[in-house]
């Protein structure tokens, strides 16, 4: 196995699960000079989906599965700016393979390293041929950047703005988050064109609501003029948020059973061999 790294970064190979709040990782001995060490970490996709050996036990988790998670941490601890290639090119796993941990982290990661970021992103947001939910993540790290960095608040909103103007085009999911990430900026200078994209029907209102919740929640309106045709927002995000456990708990027990099956597989295969 080719998962060989230099001190101090091969310590996170044993840390195990990346649990919140993060950990410091100078305490480690991580500094600058281990950013090339720590890039590559970030790439070794083999390590997330490597088979743990045929004695360990199948309700604990192998460390190296958190390797890239602590990893990219360090990189954001770091304002690895040399990172950002790299981070965003396993944005692509919050679709293609359910990452919860690089969809949940990416925004932190990217706000810690901070306004440099903001290109790079902004021209994965605007890229048709990445995923729905990559796409969604770099909107939200544009809204995270613009939280951290006040000064660069009013060009990540138009970055924001920029790719809500295609509303017709976009998904509707990927408009009605562009809305809340405006929202959460305070982005008033953009009511008209969040107004035009709910006219158009080309917002899905079970992530921001309709358009006088936004107004609302913008301080535009003090309350609804119309009978709500959802539920209040706070209550849909936490009714949303249950939902989000439940399907994770699920999609994790069906990867457990999978290979659980795929070990007895193995054994079988190995006891034929033996006999």
């Amino acid at each position: 196995m080719k998962n060989t790294f230099t001190e101090p970064v091969s310590k996170m190979l044993k840390l195990g699960r990346a649990d919140d709040p993060w950990l410091n990782y100078s305490t480690l001995g991580i500094t600058s000079d281990d950013i090339p060490e720590l890039i590559r970490l970030v790439e070794d996709h083999e390590l997330r989906i490597m088979e743990p050996p045929n004695d360990f036990p199948e309700d604990e988790d192998l460390p190296e599965w958190y390797a890239q998670i602590h990893a990219w941490r360090a990189l954001g601890q770091l304002k690895a700016e040399e990172a950002i290639p790299a981070i965003l090119g396993i944005l692509h796993q919050v679709d293609d393979e359910d990452d919860d941990w690089i969809g949940e982290d990416a925004e932190e990661v990217f706000a810690l390293i901070g306004p440099t970021a903001m290109s790079p992103i902004a021209e994965y947001l605007k890229d048709e041929a990445n995923g729905l939910y990559a796409r969604v993540e770099a909107a939200k790290s544009l809204h995270a950047i613009g939280k951290a960095h006040p000064n660069t608040r009013d060009e990540c909103v138009r970055i924001l703005a920029s790719v809500l103007e295609n509303y017709k085009k976009n998904d509707e999911g990927l408009n009605g988050f562009i809305i809340y990430d405006l929202v959460r900026l305070n982005a008033v200078e953009y009511i008209d064109l969040i107004e035009r994209a709910f006219q158009s029907e080309s917002v899905d209102e079970m992530i921001m609501g309709d358009f006088e919740d936004v107004q609302i929640e913008l301080g535009l309106i003090e309350e609804r003029i119309t009978e709500p045709a959802r539920l209040p927002f706070f209550e849909r995000l936490l009714q949303q948020d249950e939902i989000f456990e439940s399907e994770k708990k699920a999609a994790r027990d069906k990867k457990k059973e999978k290979k659980k099956r795929k070990q007895e597989k193995k054994s079988r295969k190995m006891n034929r061999k033996r006999k």
